[in-house]
């Protein structure tokens, strides 16, 4: 998870400048996570359920929000399924002097004793296993009673699944008479497998054993343009305003974010 698209990062993996530059990548794009204050994903990692608190990190990837959670004032654990991640991630907080427990570790057989975080914490990974129900059970075992929960997941009522995929591809250029519309979803995404879910499914996933149940729809603004990439949708992209495509992609983006308490 390196955000290189285009394969123009062109820079050393592992040094200082290569991480900054997956950073700013990232946080860049994520104009939709901002705080009040311009906070890097300050609408949802609130100082008062970080600070001081036992996090867990479900998918650290290459370490974006593991440095974020840490600096934070976060006591960080963070776990993911790939031994690379694990890596980079370690070299990371090496590099930068952060504090963290970083270890691999499958989310659905999770090594840590029951109710012991305060929050946990996953970006777009859950989703990526044939069995969300299992990931979520594994974390739920693991957060305290009155912890919070908070996860991204692919959104299906959106613009990239029935625009982008439904549309463009299975219609336009004809794939959906070789393919079913889940197929030509998942070929289009950044996983080998990918699942996608309404807001009636995961509450339907989350009500036995949370409450105080938001959501939050949300996505990236090259989700307005159903073209190629290319300069020009660069370009498109850069021109679109955060409040604009806010309004649109407040009820028709590519991701979910969902914030719970566990139940006492």
């Amino acid at each position: 998870m390196t955000y290189d698209w285009e394969r123009t990062l062109g820079l050393e993996p592992g040094t200082r400048d290569w991480y900054e530059e997956i950073d700013r990548r990232f946080l860049d794009s994520a104009y939709y996570a901002r705080g009040e204050d311009g906070t890097p994903f300050g609408r949802f990692l609130r100082p008062d359920h970080v600070v001081g608190k036992e996090v867990l990190e479900v998918g650290c990837g290459m370490g974006t929000h593991a440095a974020m959670l840490a600096k934070a004032g976060a006591r960080l654990t963070a776990v993911d399924i790939t031994p690379r991640a694990v890596e980079v991630t370690q070299r990371r907080f090496q590099l930068f002097g952060l504090p963290a427990q970083v270890e691999c570790a499958d989310v659905e057989h999770l090594p840590f004793h029951n109710n012991t975080f305060d929050l946990a914490w996953s970006w777009g990974v859950i989703h990526h296993s044939s069995s969300t129900e299992k990931c979520l059970a594994g974390i739920t075992r693991v957060l305290k009673p009155g912890g919070r929960l908070l996860f991204m997941v692919y959104y299906r009522p959106s613009l990239v699944y029935y625009l982008h995929c439904g549309f463009v591809r299975g219609i336009v250029l004809g794939q959906l008479l070789r393919r079913r519309l889940e197929e030509i979803y998942v070929d289009a995404t950044d996983g080998f497998y990918a699942r996608v879910f309404s807001k009636g499914e995961l509450r339907e996933l989350l009500d036995p054993d949370y409450e105080q149940l938001s959501m939050h729809v949300v996505g990236l603004k090259a989700e307005l343009y159903p073209i190629p990439r290319s300069r020009f949708k660069s370009i498109l992209e850069n021109h679109t305003s955060d409040w604009l495509a806010s309004i649109v992609l407040g009820r028709w983006g590519s991701m979910i974010v969902v914030e719970a308490v566990r139940r006492a």
